[in-house]
């Protein structure tokens, strides 16, 4: 990460790039129904635990997203870290259902408030910053950040649960401890209202009015939902093809450093190519998952779960990242986080649907043909993508004033 000028500028965005670091880690993430179900819950409850956690996030996304707005990135930040710590310490020490779900509740909640905070966050300090690094490379430097903290805490994640299972949970309460501290000495940013095409808009409605926010609004959902959607068969994808437990867990690392990847990537195009390239990633997703059905035919792991998926999960990268970057062009410093979070909002709508679909239909179809129905949905959603892209194009915005 080269940055411009006087080195003794560049505190702030090394303290954030770690607050990233100690944020981002998914130890939980392919260890949470393995812990429920060895701590006594049923697969019911722990099915229910998980249902909240989304129903809550589903609910608390632009409400949340709006708060972020408000209150400002540091203090908003600083409640994520805060959050963190109490949440996942609940998770490792509480021993009752209905206390497990109030905890998972408030997760989702603590889910919803991360949601566009970092993209604003980082977008916001290096703009109001000039001349030290341009706001879209610095935002892919954060989620290189993302991804090796994904690539370490998913590596370990099995071992830590081995030696004991709330230690993943309570691993990443300490670590928010430690992102707290370090959240403290973070600045407040106040870029100006001019540095958006749009920075003078006052009210949603009005920001609802500009026809990019709503297209990238639409795009940011399209992108999501295409993109996260199936992950519920990953693992059952990688089961299927007899993978053991630690090669689930590379293949989930490897997940993370593709998505990085495509989010460091997204950071360096132009601005008047990001519109065919959020296309390009709906179409790489669609092809990855086409791919997934013949790679299973011929009973290979490596090719379905180290090559086929992570390059899905590098397009999902890029397409979310550059869906980011439009709506914080779009939009004025005021509404950034809350238009983010309605994208967040329409993704998580559709998958109360579409994700029991899927499952529904990897039962009765069996895994590869799910991946095949999917694959051609998401060449729909590509077409879609286009249609929207002809509406509204990210090119003409005016350019942050630096």
């Amino acid at each position: 990460m080269r940055l411009r000028r006087d080195g003794g500028h560049r505190g702030p965005f090394a303290r954030l790039l770690g607050v990233r670091l100690l944020l981002d880690v998914q130890f939980w993430f392919p260890t949470w129904m393995i812990f429920l179900l060895g701590q006594g819950y049923s697969p019911l409850e722990a099915a229910a635990v998980d249902a909240v956690f989304h129903a809550a996030l589903v609910i608390a996304e632009v409400p949340m997203g709006r708060v972020v707005d408000r209150i400002g990135r540091r203090r908003a930040m600083l409640a994520v870290c805060a959050l963190t710590t109490v949440i996942f310490a609940g998770i490792g020490l509480v021993d009752s259902f209905w206390l497990m779900a109030v905890v998972w509740g408030v997760w989702g909640v603590l889910w919803a408030l991360g949601s566009g905070l970092d993209t604003t966050y980082a977008w916001e300090l290096a703009e109001s910053r000039p001349g030290m690094i341009e706001p879209q490379r610095y935002l892919g430097w954060t989620r290189l950040a993302g991804g090796v903290a994904g690539l370490g805490s998913l590596l370990s994640a099995g071992l830590l649960l081995e030696i004991w299972p709330p230690l993943p949970y309570l691993v990443t309460s300490a670590l928010g401890i430690a992102a707290l501290l370090l959240a403290l000495s973070l600045p407040e940013v106040r870029p100006l209202a001019a540095a958006s095409a749009h920075g003078g808009v006052t009210t949603l409605r009005e920001a609802l009015r500009i026809p990019a926010v709503r297209t990238g609004i639409a795009l940011g959902a399209i992108v999501l939902t295409v993109g996260i959607s199936i992950r519920i068969l990953f693992q059952p994808l990688g089961l299927r093809l007899g993978m053991d437990p630690m090669g689930i867990s590379v293949s989930y690392a490897l997940i993370a450093v593709a998505v990085a990847i495509g989010g460091w990537l997204a950071s360096r195009i132009g601005r008047r190519h990001r519109g065919r390239w959020v296309s390009a990633s709906i179409g790489l997703m669609a092809v990855s998952f086409l791919l997934v059905a013949p790679a299973m035919e011929l009973d290979s792991s490596w090719l379905t779960m180290f090559v086929a998926i992570p390059l899905g999960a590098a397009a999902f990268g890029l397409g979310k990242t550059l869906t980011d970057i439009w709506l914080v062009e779009s939009v004025g410093p005021h509404w950034r986080a809350t238009v983010i979070s309605i994208a967040s909002a329409a993704n998580g709508l559709a998958m109360v649907a579409i994700r029991p679909a899927i499952v529904v239909a990897s039962d009765s179809t069996g895994i590869g043909s799910t991946f095949l129905l999917w694959g051609a949905a998401s060449v729909v959603l590509c077409v879609l993508s286009i249609v929207l892209l002809g509406r509204s194009d990210p090119s003409s915005a005016r350019p942050p004033l630096t």
